[in-house]
């Protein structure tokens, strides 16, 4: 047993030197602009998203987003602010060097808040999937910048049928 332990121990260190697991964490921040269709009276959604996440395997991200969207008018003259949060699975479908093609899929919780929203709806809570596709081009080993293009699948339609995002900005790659 003990020598099943020290094989084991010694293909980790291995692997690792050989940089065949590499563990890099980063953090970004987005622009983020949304187009919710369906039901209800907003028609656009600019804001801003914060990221952190992992990059295992070189080409396997897990990230953690908050989106906080700035306040928006509806249609009675009301204000509403809205906000996601969740996680996103993102891969290096097509990796060049300098420039990745990703694909991602992703869960995450859309809020809105404040003012009524039509339908005498005052707050609206819903978890929802999400997938996409994007690009992040890296000039350096530590800096990239990322384009991408997601669509949101509520669970409940009563307020939107759908939700289509689109964000650009930067990640740092700590190592």
């Amino acid at each position: 047993m003990k020598k099943t332990y020290l094989t084991l121990i010694a293909s980790m260190v291995l692997a690792t030197n050989a940089n065949a697991f590499v563990v890099s964490p980063h953090v970004g921040i987005d622009y983020v602009s949304s187009t919710p269709n369906g039901y209800g009276n907003i028609d656009s959604l600019n804001g801003a998203s914060l990221n952190a996440g992992v990059k295992a395997l070189g080409f396997l991200s897990v990230e953690g987003y908050y989106q906080k969207y700035f306040s928006t008018s509806t249609p009675n003259g009301s204000k509403t602010k809205p906000a996601a949060y969740g996680l996103d699975l993102v891969a290096d479908t097509l990796n060049l060097g300098v420039v990745e093609v990703l694909t991602t899929v992703g869960y995450g919780k859309y809020t809105l808040d404040g003012g009524t929203l039509g339908k005498k709806l005052e707050k609206f809570e819903d978890t929802s999937y999400r997938a996409g596709f994007g690009v992040q081009v890296n000039p350096t080993d530590n800096i990239g910048i990322r384009a991408m293009y997601r669509y949101v699948f509520p669970k409940d339609d009563f307020f939107k049928k759908n939700v289509q995002e689109l964000s650009i900005g930067l990640r740092y790659y700590f190592f």
